[in-house]
């Protein structure tokens, strides 16, 4: 014959779970340049010398920069804002901007 063991009547409390402790960026520096490290990967440092080699050295860093500055940084620090002040991450914020 099979026993079946009853919870007791009075439930125990469940102790109080403390969130983990988040940790700290040292400076403002550090999160620039892991942030950095995470949007740009190896591959991307490998091909760039390529791209302005065959795209006209010089005269196609100027633009590039110019573009990079008015349009790439602005975008990428958009982002940055959208995910801190959502607390999700890119797909599921852009999920719900845009839910196509």
């Amino acid at each position: 014959m099979a026993t079946v063991e009853l919870p007791d009547d009075k439930p125990e409390k469940a102790e109080a779970e403390k969130p983990a402790e988040r940790g700290v960026w040292s400076n403002q520096f550090e999160f620039v340049l892991s942030c950095l490290n995470y949007a740009v990967g190896l591959g991307n440092v490998w091909r760039f010398p390529y791209l302005v080699y065959r795209n006209g050295g010089g005269a196609f860093l100027i633009p590039y920069a110019i573009m990079v500055f008015f349009m790439g940084i602005p975008i990428f620090f958009l982002e940055l804002v959208i995910g801190q002040y959502s607390g999700l991450g890119p797909n599921k914020v852009f999920q719900r901007m845009a839910p196509i």
